[in-house]
């Protein structure tokens, strides 16, 4: 029976990743249509952002994470993601090399689904620290085993938070972390 259900998760996730790519780029163009549960962020705070946005493929989720001043305005913000290195249509049959880094892409699209959270200072040393590990780290993009969500469920992890799996288009992995830790 787990084969079975492993089945169906694995061939709805296929049937909602033909509609996704095509759902994320309507989105894109009318940014009052983006997903997204924003916790107020006090100033002074830290935050950190799930976010997922169009790609070429079927989307790419990664995290913003950062301090605001004491004004409520950003003082610190920070990018990360898992980032194909190579023909990412390779990474469907074969790992290929992937880096941890800000990609120009996570600035030029506008996000289909955000996710935010206040941390606390620890929290946010945590992230701070897990992102320059991973930076620092090698990496392989498999578009199962290794994908954009396996990077967010390493955050994830570390602010122990509850997470999807990662064998999700990236604005339903977003969207269901949000449900699975809302306050």
């Amino acid at each position: 029976m787990r084969g079975v259900s492993s089945a169906l998760l694995f061939a709805a996730a296929a049937a909602v990743g033909l509609l996704v790519p095509w759902m994320d780029t309507a989105l894109a163009r009318d940014p009052s249509q983006i997903y997204a549960r924003v916790e107020p962020v006090a100033a002074g705070s830290y935050f950190i952002d799930f976010r997922a946005r169009p790609s070429g493929y079927i989307g790419h989720t990664f995290i913003v994470y950062g301090r605001l001043d004491s004004g409520g305005r950003v003082a610190e913000l920070h990018y990360a993601g898992l980032i194909p290195e190579h023909n990412a249509l390779e990474g469907l049959f074969v790992p290929i090399q992937a880096t941890v880094r800000k990609y120009r892409d996570d600035t030029r699209f506008v996000p289909t689904t955000i996710y935010r959270r206040q941390l606390n200072a620890l929290e946010y040393q945590r992230v701070t620290n897990t992102v320059r590990r991973m930076k620092a780290t090698e990496h392989h993009w498999h578009a199962v085993f290794q994908n954009c969500n396996s990077f967010a469920i390493d955050v994830a992890d570390v602010l122990g938070l509850a997470r999807p799996p990662s064998l999700l288009p990236p604005s339903v992995w977003v969207g269901m972390l949000q449900r699975l830790n809302e306050r």
